[in-house]
């Protein structure tokens, strides 16, 4: 049986950069880091952020299933099923999201109203509050009706959610799958990583020699994914193509990589393997790079190992910061527009 190869037929986002991918790919292109301390929530230390422009809260069917991160995925699952259509294609039939945080801001919410003795409001968890929400909202927002999953792996949230779609398409359990994910920030994240000291109030800056710490972004971003050879047929053009993908999983540590880098390269060894390559015939890195001191030094060996010196090699956190189960999701998107 001959390899499945997937087209990306459309792509959206939303970040701190703007709310577009357009704007994204302006950003790549400026080098203007989006960073600001932290004007929205009340907390005990300070915190440099990426805010992203969250949209106002959904009416009608939807307000049931709304949050923060529903809002930001919605936009930037809306953009790129408009620009899908804009080139012919069809309204996708199947939706996977990574998410790493689903309706916790709205949780905290409700937490916080009663620590103060104010009303909660009427609240259902299942609805808006569990991880899942931001995936019912963007379904129902976009009718789609077919197969809807949920992924939430921390920060390879999106990334895997976009590799489960294109094995959707491989084994014929959906034609045109919108896949891809998003957060938003929230107390949670923000005094987590501040109780871990990943993060600082100065930009980060990935790879950096004295890199000092990840910034925490929000943003969401989605790619339409279909059969190539289905594109073609109708007389239409992909934006990119996914030839393959790899994953691993450390079990080295709750948030820390192993030194030698050796999961990060078993994925990428395994994603070129997938995909029919040679370490060779990679031309671009777009690296997860969160600017911290392990994180970077483990990723930099993976890859100087793998594809030795001289291959360009970049971060979108060093532009939108950290924007967690979203990160893969807008990395992708700016691989797409990276290759254009």
């Amino acid at each position: 049986m001959s390899k499945t190869t997937i087209a990306v037929t459309g792509i959206g986002a939303t970040s701190a950069a703007g709310s577009s991918a357009s704007a994204l790919g302006a950003a790549l292109k400026e080098g203007k880091p989006n960073f600001v301390f932290n004007r929205r929530f009340e907390l005990a230390f300070d915190a440099l952020v990426a805010e992203a422009e969250v949209p106002a809260p959904p009416t009608g069917r939807l307000a049931e299933l709304d949050s923060p991160t529903g809002r930001l995925c919605l936009a930037a699952a809306t953009q790129c099923v408009e620009d899908g259509s804009n080139r012919g294609a069809a309204p996708p039939d199947g939706l996977v999201l990574g998410t790493s945080t689903g309706g916790q801001s709205n949780n905290e919410e409700v937490v916080f109203a009663l620590l103060d003795g104010r009303p909660a409001g009427p609240y259902d968890y299942r609805l808006e509050g569990c991880m899942a929400s931001p995936t019912r909202l963007v379904a129902r927002g976009l009718d789609i009706n077919g197969p809807v999953q949920t992924v939430s792996t921390a920060c390879t949230s999106s990334a895997v959610a976009i590799a489960l779609g294109a094995s959707w398409i491989a084994t014929g359990r959906a034609r045109r799958v919108l896949a891809g994910g998003g957060d938003a920030l929230c107390r949670t994240t923000l005094t987590a990583f501040h109780k871990l000291e990943l993060t600082g109030t100065e930009p980060c800056r990935p790879f950096a020699e004295h890199r000092p710490g990840l910034t925490l972004g929000e943003g969401a971003g989605f790619v339409l994914l279909e059969r190539l050879d289905e594109v073609l047929a109708q007389g239409r053009s992909p934006r990119a193509l996914l030839l393959g993908f790899g994953m691993s999983s450390d079990a080295h540590h709750m948030t820390a990589p192993p030194p030698d880098g050796r999961g990060a390269e078993l994925s990428m060894r395994r994603a070129l393997d997938s995909a029919g390559l040679s370490a060779s015939d990679i031309d671009h890195i777009n690296a997860h790079g969160t600017g911290t001191t392990l994180n970077d030094a483990a990723e930099a060996q993976a890859i100087a190992r793998l594809f030795g010196g001289g291959i360009p090699v970049m971060s979108c956190k060093g532009l939108i910061g950290h924007t967690l189960g979203g990160a893969g999701g807008l990395e992708a998107v700016a691989s797409v527009l990276s290759l254009e």
